[in-house]
């Protein structure tokens, strides 16, 4: 009864038109009223990238989590969850992706737990990982049935979040000038600047705090560019972006390089923050939705005003495909007609670039 009590309980909360850190906060609290876990850690990825750039958290030591982004996630986690997402195998027992993250948990006191990984199609939403100092299998079984029936709903509501987050933003992007982070060879702060605290602040990550208060978003870009420069030809530089959304709805663009190397080669990492512009916002709010390629190239061409007939042509396809993509297109944004469908993804996102 307490299960069935649970799952309605957070299933409705799916539905309910949250932000992303309310929808998260909230689960994470009404599982962890019927589910004995010691930690959580909640994160919400790039749905084009798969790279984490947010945590909500719980009692999560933060060494674990520092190796988890720096070390393991992007190595073997990563691959291991966005693949999970597609069998349709949503939760798993915690540390099966590496043995090297097993051992993590067990240096940490925590020794038996589930990942639930969130997917629609083939974008992934985020991952929740649950941790626990004792119990073992036969518990963790009951459990995952649990999560295994709530994924869906969980995947659908972190998707719907994403949305309501961008429309919380809309009208924001006009936010100071880009903000820089600098941290040196181990990843500490050395210096930001003013308008980089506001944002990073917007973006800092809930019960976990890295060193110097750095969020995930930007510690994991850093020590992704570090390692890429590490594995590239010499005299060729490398450059890592990330988008994030912060508490506000404001979307940022996060991108790191490497400064050149002080006298002990050892080089600093220069971060660079900023709001994500308009015109960019229009191919991330499409895939929100969860337009196909072929519909967002549509809904494209009808936004540059061209006809039926000319984007059939274009194409090589015939008018009645076009329709039908157009249709299926708006039946996902639940617009109405060609117009209500541009007023509604485009509106603010285009027609700047249309009037340039």
């Amino acid at each position: 009864m307490v299960t069935e009590t649970v799952y309605r309980s957070v299933k409705r909360l799916c539905y309910a038109g949250l932000d992303s850190i309310s929808l998260r906060t909230q689960a994470m609290a009404r599982i962890g009223r019927a589910l004995d876990y010691d930690s959580h850690a909640f994160g919400t990825t790039d749905p084009d990238t798969g790279l984490l750039n947010h945590f909500v958290a719980r009692d999560m030591p933060a060494p674990l989590a520092l190796a988890y982004v720096d070390r393991i996630y992007p190595w073997s986690s990563a691959r291991y969850t966005i693949d999970a997402a597609r069998r349709g195998t949503p939760v798993f027992p915690a540390g099966a992706e590496t043995p090297e993250l097993a051992d993590f948990q067990r240096a940490n006191g925590l020794r038996h737990g589930i990942d639930v990984v969130f997917a629609t199609g083939d974008r992934l939403w985020g991952k929740w990982c649950l941790l626990r100092e004792q119990r073992g299998a036969e518990d963790i079984a009951a459990d995952a049935g649990l999560l295994r029936r709530l994924a869906p709903h969980l995947s659908r509501g972190l998707q719907q979040a994403a949305l309501v987050d961008a429309a919380k933003g809309d009208g924001c992007q006009d936010l100071a000038a880009a903000g820089v982070v600098v941290l040196d060879h181990a990843g500490r702060p050395a210096l930001r600047s003013a308008s980089a605290t506001t944002m990073l602040a917007d973006i800092a990550d809930i019960g976990v705090e890295f060193d110097g208060g750095i969020p995930v978003a930007v510690l994991a870009i850093a020590l992704r560019v570090q390692r890429a420069a590490r594995e590239a030809p010499d005299g060729v530089a490398v450059t890592e972006t990330n988008r994030v959304r912060g508490r506000s709805g404001r979307w940022y663009v996060v991108q790191a390089n490497l400064a050149e190397p002080d006298a002990s080669g050892r080089s600093s990492t220069v971060v660079v923050l900023r709001p994500l512009a308009p015109r960019e916002m229009a191919p991330m709010l499409s895939s929100l939705y969860g337009l196909s390629p072929r519909e967002r190239e549509i809904v494209a061409a009808v936004v540059r005003g061209d006809t039926t007939k000319e984007i059939a042509a274009r194409l090589a396809i015939a008018p009645a495909t076009v329709k039908e993509h157009l249709d299926r297109a708006c039946a996902k944004t639940g617009a109405r007609g060609r117009r209500a469908l541009i007023a509604r993804l485009f509106r603010d996102v285009y027609q700047p670039a249309l009037m340039a």
